[in-house]
């Protein structure tokens, strides 16, 4: 990149993004970015603040989960309508069991608590997921890039490995998003701050994972999974590099999640755009915040 593109992009408040693979390296920002300090100090104070953090964890997990009841529900709906009956016992386990969790969260007194919730929600909900897709994926668990990293030789299916290309793709949208709404990356609520984790950012993916990523990537793996398979030839244990054969099945996914979240109506972009926003001004005390819910 030719450095009149970079001065370009900066003098036109246009924000650069560096990934190897699936992995966030540098988002480049214009010289003249100024956030408004009064919404980073009300976000500080906010996180410091362990009833208001509480608060703000259970919102992150209530609009994921609601999300994912969501997904599921359609699901359900679209199996019992075509006569599948295979796969409903599986959704409606699920159903009932992120449900259960989405109502246990109000009861939670810690921000461990929510995300022991959040965490058996998941396992209910990939669970019913891996009943919809095709099983020559191979696909039983999820595995996050931390498990991945953690565990180089654990052999990782497809659909997992589109996930997590996926979430990179949400992550690029929901980072950018954050910056103009002024808030802090780095200072989160629901995951543990850790340095040069972006947990803020991590925080307003959670509403918007199972929408603008799971539901297209599910479609995909239904109806065109040999899309998928070359990403079972990625080298084991280097999620973030992929080779030759798997890169066109790499931006492959990419464009379907990012083309998905572009095109919805209204497109998922703007909602994370606006969830940022409001979520910047409900930590400033001018509204209340509320998780961002999906329509089917």
């Amino acid at each position: 990149m030719s450095a009149a593109a970079i001065d370009l992009a900066a003098r036109s408040g246009i924000h650069i993004f560096f990934f190897s693979g699936s992995k966030p390296l540098a988002h480049l920002l214009p010289a003249t970015y100024s956030p408004v300090q009064e919404t980073w100090l009300a976000q500080i104070r906010a996180a410091s603040d362990p009833q208001r953090r509480l608060a703000y964890a259970k919102l992150f997990a209530e609009g994921k989960l609601a999300n994912q009841k969501t997904v599921l529900e359609e699901y359900e709906k679209r199996a019992r309508a075509s006569g599948n009956a295979s796969v409903v016992p599986a959704l409606t386990r699920g159903l009932e069991a992120v449900g259960d969790h989405l109502s246990r969260l109000q009861g939670c007194t810690s921000v461990d608590e929510v995300r022991q919730e959040e965490a058996l929600a998941a396992k209910a909900y990939w669970e019913a997921i891996a009943a919809l897709l095709p099983p020559n994926l191979g696909f039983e668990l999820r595995l996050t890039r931390q498990r991945i990293r953690a565990e180089p030789d654990v052999e990782v299916d497809p659909f997992n490995r589109a996930l997590n290309i996926g979430y990179s793709a949400l992550l690029r949208e929901v980072w950018a998003a954050s910056l103009v709404a002024g808030l802090n990356p780095y200072v989160g609520f629901l995951h543990a701050p850790r340095t040069g984790k972006m947990s803020l950012v991590f925080d307003l993916m959670e509403e918007f994972r199972a929408v603008a990523v799971d539901r297209p990537l599910i479609t995909l793996a239904r109806t065109h999974p040999e899309t998928l398979e070359p990403l079972r030839s990625n080298n084991p244990g280097h999620e973030d590099e992929p080779d030759s054969e798997s890169r066109e099945a790499f931006i492959a996914v990419w464009r379907e999640v990012t083309n998905y979240m572009a095109n919805t109506n209204p497109p998922l972009t703007q909602q994370v755009a606006a969830q940022a926003g409001r979520l910047s001004l409900s930590l400033r005390g001018r509204e209340e915040y509320r998780p961002y819910r999906a329509r089917w």
